[in-house]
């Protein structure tokens, strides 16, 4: 049960990101899988965003504390989180820990604001593409699913087909290179059955996640930004890479963590201007 008192109204109104840091932190490891910089380098990029008025729609790939973060944008401004995940039963996890959380402050129908689908993101029909079939328009979006070039421009390119100008897309994992398998995390698993490492073949090897979702992203806007975000400021002090160090050093054994690159896990973009 996740049932914690995380402070009064007043006192998480006060101070949002320490509470939802808070939420973030009493999260089981499998839950919780960005670092609590970027974390809070998402919540920090949310406030950067006009709206114009609108309600905003949010978008991700690979539900986790990253939901939380975003959920909480939603429902704070009238808007909606679209969230795809393969993973059932950790969509009705975080439920139940928004419920205990983000519910108890904001006092919302949670159904309202979030819409989660236990379906492949890159789906013709029921995929991100069926947000032009819904009339919405995306604000914002967080991309963090299988970690391959494939299916990561094919997310950026379906939420491109209805982005706002003016909208933001970040990435987790932007220093990985993988084309269309991802090596590591078959490694981490052939390893726990006792197998072999299979090799990276080098035609699954690209320009990193980063520069490919910029190139792309400027073959259809006039203006790409890449954003300074405060990931990139703090992300040496975080206390998540020494909480979970174990887990950390075997997954930079495996190549699932590219610890020599951190600075550049995270990345952002704001567009404006669409090209015909």
């Amino acid at each position: 049960m996740y049932d914690f008192y995380l402070g009064s109204d007043e006192e998480v109104k006060k101070d949002e990101k320490k509470f939802l840091l808070g939420i973030k932190r009493m999260l089981p490891r499998w839950c919780n899988s960005i670092p609590d910089s970027e974390y809070l380098a998402i919540y920090d990029i949310l406030q950067t965003l006009d709206l114009k008025g609108k309600k905003p729609v949010l978008v991700e790939t690979g539900a986790g504390a990253s939901s939380i973060v975003l959920l909480h944008y939603a429902i704070k401004h009238g808007g909606t989180l679209f969230t795809w995940d393969t993973n059932g039963s950790k969509l009705a996890f975080l439920r139940s820990v928004i419920g205990d959380t983000l519910l108890k402050y904001n006092r919302k129908n949670l159904h309202d604001h979030w819409k989660f689908i236990a379906f492949d993101s890159n789906s013709e029909h029921l995929g991100i593409s069926i947000l032009k079939e819904m009339g919405k328009e995306i604000n914002f979006g967080f991309f963090d699913s299988e970690h391959t070039l494939k299916v990561l421009l094919g997310e950026v390119s379906n939420a491109n087909k209805v982005l706002a100008d003016g909208g933001i897309i970040t990435i987790d994992d932007s220093n990985y290179n993988y084309k269309y398998m991802n090596v590591a995390y078959i490694n981490m698993f052939r390893k726990k059955l006792g197998l072999g490492p299979i090799e990276n073949p080098s035609d699954n090897q690209g320009g990193t996640f980063g520069e490919e979702v910029e190139k792309f992203l400027k073959s259809k806007w006039n203006t790409v930004t890449h954003l300074r975000d405060t990931y990139k400021d703090n992300f040496k002090e975080d206390i998540f890479w020494r909480y979970y160090d174990l887990d950390r050093a075997v997954m930079g054994d495996a190549g699932m963590e590219k610890m020599e690159m951190l600075a550049n896990r995270f990345d952002s973009w704001k567009v404006s201007g669409r090209k015909e």
